[in-house]
């Protein structure tokens, strides 16, 4: 059946990036709130133009076109990374692995690349042949019914915590995103070996996860760690070491 695709838990993954219009080719450092954590873009900020559950949605598109073997969601030292990678925005994929489970990558990021962090979410497609009577209710609305499939997934999160070259940022929990609607999403036939929901044809897709992007970080070497657990009992680490050239 379906996975779950968070640094704190289980897995999913993955189709092409979104492009940008030219007039979103420049960064919105408008502070539409207080922002408690000034290396990242505001939670409601809108970077390059796009909201941040657009940027959810272009990064689930990117991560579910790669197939199995080289996709950067399984891959456990950041060999694969850059594949792909197009845009004014990098994208930092969770580590799959068990419910218990460290990992480490390694990745070179080009300057000037705002850097998306997908700390982790929740993939609900439609249809999923593998759940022939997973159906919404008479009257009930897709989007409806999968938000309530998918809210004791993701309000199971408990703990997060997520920092930068040793320092930690604040209310990590307040950066959670859902989808505003469903949304099509064709997943790589191959991941179907995690995902038995995924059939390789369009679905219509709901989207919640906990995000970040960060501000383009100096050249340099980074770290970045990010730690979660849930009420399931799942505890995760991974931590990513940046290169920016």
């Amino acid at each position: 059946m379906r996975q779950i695709s968070y640094a704190i838990f289980v897995a999913t993954c993955c189709a092409a990036v979104a492009q940008l219009s030219p007039a979103a080719d420049a960064p919105d450092h408008r502070e539409g709130s207080h922002n408690p954590n000034p290396v990242l873009f505001a939670k409601d900020a809108r970077p390059f133009g796009r909201s941040m559950t657009d940027w959810a949605q272009s990064e689930a598109q990117w991560l579910r076109s790669i197939p199995l073997a080289q996709n950067p969601f399984y891959d456990q030292t950041g060999e694969f990374c850059a594949l792909d990678q197009q845009g004014p925005v990098w994208f930092i994929p969770p580590i799959g692995g068990p419910s218990v489970f460290s990992g480490v990558r390694t990745c070179t990021v080009p300057h000037h690349k705002a850097i998306f962090l997908d700390i982790g979410h929740d993939t609900d497609e439609y249809p999923c042949p593998a759940l022939p009577h997973w159906q919404p209710a008479p009257g009930q609305s897709l989007y409806d019914f999968l938000v309530k499939d998918d809210n004791p997934v993701m309000n199971s999160v408990n703990a997060l915590e997520v920092s930068l070259d040793g320092q930690p940022l604040s209310g990590v929990l307040a950066y959670r995103y859902i989808s505003n609607d469903v949304f099509d999403l064709t997943s790589d036939l191959s991941l179907q070996a995690h995902d038995s929901c995924i059939t390789g044809l369009p679905q219509q897709t709901l989207l919640d996860g906990f995000y970040m992007m960060f501000k383009p970080l100096d050249r340099g070497q980074h770290t970045i760690v990010v730690f979660g657990t849930n009420t399931f009992g799942d505890n995760k680490t991974y931590t990513y070491h940046l290169t920016v050239e």
